[in-house]
């Protein structure tokens, strides 16, 4: 995680990954919406994924990159 700016938002989301038992290599982008959910671009094993986050929480993640973000609960 050293290749990593101290405090940067890759950072911040690859140690969030770790913590909620996401496999991580590198984190490539973090995008937050409107909503404050915030999209993670990443790699594991050589496989492009993307976590998304709410609350300090990763709620759902998938293969590939430039995705949709999952629809709330309540619509």
């Amino acid at each position: 995680m050293s290749s990593y700016q101290p405090g940067s938002d890759e950072q911040r989301a690859h140690r969030l990954l770790e913590r909620c038992d996401v496999e991580v290599d590198r984190v490539y982008g973090v995008d937050v919406d409107e909503s404050g959910m915030q999209e993670i671009t990443f790699t594991h094993e050589g496989r492009a994924q993307t976590a998304f986050a709410e609350d300090d929480r990763i709620v759902h993640v998938v293969d590939g990159w430039d995705l949709l973000a999952p629809r709330p609960v309540g619509g």
